[in-house]
C-alpha cells in the first residue's frame, strides 16, 4: 500500500515540476529579452553582446559599434509583447513585437541556452519580418 501511495504520489508530483520547469523557462526567456533591449535603450552595449551568441574577444569590438550604429538609427526600442516561446532543449523560438521609430513589427527570434543563459541566434531581433 504504501508502494502504491508512493508511486502516485509522483505521478501527480512529475508533471507539476514539469510544468513548473517550462513555465519557468518561457520567463528566463523573457527576461533575456527584456534584459537586451533595456541595455540597448541604456546604451549598455557590453552588455547587449552578453546575449548574443558567437561573441568572442575576436568580434566583440565590431559588434558593439554595430550596435552603437544602430541604436543611433533606431532610437529606443519598446516591447509591446513576447508571445508563442516554444522551448525544444537548448533552443527555442519566441515572437516579439517591438515598436521602432512609431512603427510596430513583430519578429520570430531564435535563442540558445548557452551555459545557462539564453542568447539570440543571428541578427533577427529588430528585423522586419511581421507587422
Amino acid at each position: 500500500m504504501k508502494r502504491l501511495m508512493l508511486v502516485l504520489a509522483l505521478m501527480v508530483a512529475i508533471p507539476v515540476v514539469l510544468v513548473g520547469c517550462s513555465d519557468s523557462e518561457s520567463e528566463t526567456i523573457e527576461y533575456s529579452i527584456n534584459d537586451f533591449v533595456n541595455a540597448y535603450n541604456n546604451e549598455d552595449y557590453e552588455m547587449c553582446t552578453g546575449f548574443l551568441v558567437g561573441i568572442d574577444a575576436t568580434n566583440k569590438e565590431a559588434v558593439k559599434a554595430a550596435l552603437v550604429s544602430g541604436h543611433q538609427m533606431t532610437g529606443d526600442v519598446e516591447i509591446t509583447s513576447i508571445e508563442d516561446i516554444t522551448i525544444n532543449g537548448s533552443s527555442a523560438t519566441a515572437k516579439v513585437t517591438v515598436v521602432v521609430q512609431g512603427q510596430s513589427q513583430t519578429n520570430e527570434i531564435s535563442l540558445s541556452r548557452v551555459n545557462g543563459t539564453w542568447k539570440f541566434e543571428g541578427g533577427d531581433f529588430f528585423g522586419n519580418s511581421g507587422d
